[in-house]
């Protein structure tokens, strides 16, 4: 971690800590009022309104509805759990453990009409912007050809590219073959000629389309406090309602016994 990612972490957690205190002290307020309102008979009408237009929820509605909840939360922390191991291992070379990349260029996404050699071999294995890929570990240096899709690191910058060139050892780099990369999408070669060393992964055509701008949202700070805050909500909300319900079903016979009278009156 960069010392400019543990400054936003701070920073993020500083906001976090900010925000749920304001939102604790507002919750906590509102739940008293709502509470004293109800102990002295000011929400008595509207209980009473409310009593008669709803029905109790059978207990296999309740526990539908625990389900739903649960799977929501189950799904929602899955996505965040994925996000961040993507960032976690964004380093690591695919070795034994696929390695998992968010796409954030169009450089791979469609044929350039120029790029002759994609039309007559059939190469139609494009990679959209922020699509999830997978790479797996790299085969030997001498068993990678022409025309396959590898990831490699330049200037601290993931680049998933095709092989368009290879470059077998000569008297100007004896010991390493150079591989010439480029994006279907673009009309020239990168600048630079790529070796094996600098190569972290191959791609082999397995992606999950349009993920990305999710996870790297959930990878992002404003991401953290999503995630944060809605697991602050996750908690703090059901105790509120827990709360006033004790109340609401505390005040109701009064209510009852009070309608009575009047009925009887």
């Amino acid at each position: 971690m960069t010392s400019f990612e543990i400054y936003v972490f701070v920073l993020c957690f500083i906001v976090f800590s900010l925000l749920t205190a304001m939102f604790t002290y507002l919750i906590v307020s509102i739940a008293k009022m709502e509470v004293e309102l109800i102990r002295h008979g000011h929400r008595d009408e509207a209980i009473r309104k409310e009593l008669n237009k709803r029905k109790r929820p059978s207990r296999g509605m309740q526990l539908v509805n625990r389900i739903f909840s649960l799977l929501l939360c189950l799904v929602f922390m899955t996505a965040f759990s994925f996000a961040v191991f993507i960032r976690a291992t964004e380093d690591r070379p695919a070795n034994g453990i696929p390695s998992i990349k968010v796409v954030q260029s169009e450089s791979m996404a469609e044929k350039y009409s120029k790029n002759t050699y994609l039309f007559t071999n059939d190469l139609n294995d494009q990679i959209q912007m922020f699509d999830v890929v997978i790479c797996r570990h790299l085969p030997a240096e001498d068993e990678l050809e022409l025309y396959d899709i590898v990831m490699y690191k330049q200037d601290d910058i993931y680049v998933i590219h095709r092989i368009v060139g290879i470059e077998e050892p000569n008297k100007d780099h004896p010991t390493e073959r150079h591989f010439l990369l480029q994006g279907d999408a673009v009309d020239r070669p990168d600048k630079f000629p790529v070796l094996y060393s600098q190569m972290y992964g191959i791609y082999e055509g397995v992606r999950i389309p349009f993920v990305g701008s999710l996870v790297l949202f959930l990878q992002s700070p404003a991401g953290w406090l999503c995630v944060l805050l809605i697991l602050f909500s996750m908690i703090a909300t059901p105790a509120v309602e827990k709360k006033i319900k004790a109340e609401t079903d505390a005040r109701t016979p009064f209510i009852a016994d009070r309608l009575e009278r009047n009925a009887n009156e």
